[in-house]
């Protein structure tokens, strides 16, 4: 059997809709071998997930997807192969939580005030224990009738250049990159396409950057040769998966066939037992 992995998937633990036992079990459906669970700014997903019996049946690696804003820019950075129990990672991670929150109330605040009447404790009980993220927003406006559907509510209320926005805190790239490299893990762009100039990425992987997602729904064939050639020229990983989430609709497509071999997966590995044990010996 060929073995594939797919580097870029959600739970209910941030935005997306399954549980990460459910997550794993469709991945093995999809003859997925491989796969890390990089849900926003959390790791409890990936936590629930190696108490599934189903870990026996595909490898799983720990993943994340920072959110980094610097410039008015907003940036996703995926972590990968990390230890979990790290402090700085940890404190990061509930400061980001909370920081959430704000952000949430701010934009609760701008909808209130254009006439969009939703209590604050319905978007908490969609958020269940996930930090709280736009999608959250989005259900309890379109739960509460004032928009269509998810994406009617982003375009009317709470995309980034709709009147309830709020921007997230700066948080630089090269932050994440340290915090996740202090964990012993991997940084990886996401999805570069169409939010990333050639100058910044390059700056990116100067200040550290392991890796570039080449495989993603969002990029096209042209785009892809682009980022697979930037990745040989500078020797860093080249990454890719299909962003599941379960309620977009080209997820159900995307699953099982936006994948990298699994080779990537194990270069990952590879990689982070490199530095550990360089960092031993420099010790």
């Amino acid at each position: 059997m060929k073995k594939i992995a797919d580097l870029h998937v959600h739970t209910n633990c941030s935005d997306g809709i399954l549980s990460p036992r459910e997550l794993l079990a469709k991945a093995i459906e999809q003859k997925i071998t491989h796969i890390s669970i990089t849900d926003h700014d959390n790791i409890d997903g990936y936590k629930i997930a190696l108490q599934s019996e189903l870990t026996k049946q595909i490898e799983i690696i720990s993943g994340i997807e920072l959110s980094c804003s610097e410039n008015q820019r907003e940036y996703h950075l995926l972590g990968y192969n990390f230890d979990i129990e790290n402090k700085e990672l940890s404190k990061h991670i509930n400061k980001f939580r909370d920081i959430r929150i704000i952000r949430a109330k701010n934009m609760h605040n701008k909808l209130i005030g254009l006439g969009v009447n939703i209590n604050f404790d319905d978007i908490l009980e969609i958020a269940g224990d996930a930090p709280i993220a736009r999608p959250h927003i989005a259900k309890a406006i379109t739960s509460a009738g004032y928009a269509e559907n998810f994406y009617d509510a982003f375009s009317k209320f709470i995309g980034d250049d709709a009147p309830a926005y709020e921007p997230k805190i700066n948080f630089p790239v090269t932050e994440g990159i340290n915090i996740i490299h202090a964990a012993g893990g991997i940084a990886v762009l996401a999805h570069p396409a169409n939010y990333v100039d050639e100058n910044t990425l390059h700056n990116f992987i100067k200040s550290g950057l392991d890796g570039i997602e080449v495989v993603h729904p969002m990029h096209n064939i042209t785009q892809r040769n682009k980022y697979k050639a930037i990745a040989r020229k500078y020797n860093i990983l080249q990454t890719g998966g299909s962003d599941f989430h379960g309620n977009r609709p080209t997820d159900e497509n995307n699953f099982g066939n936006e994948v990298v071999s699994a080779d990537v997966f194990y270069k990952i590995l590879e990689i982070s037992k490199s530095r550990k044990r360089r960092k031993f010996l420099f010790f």
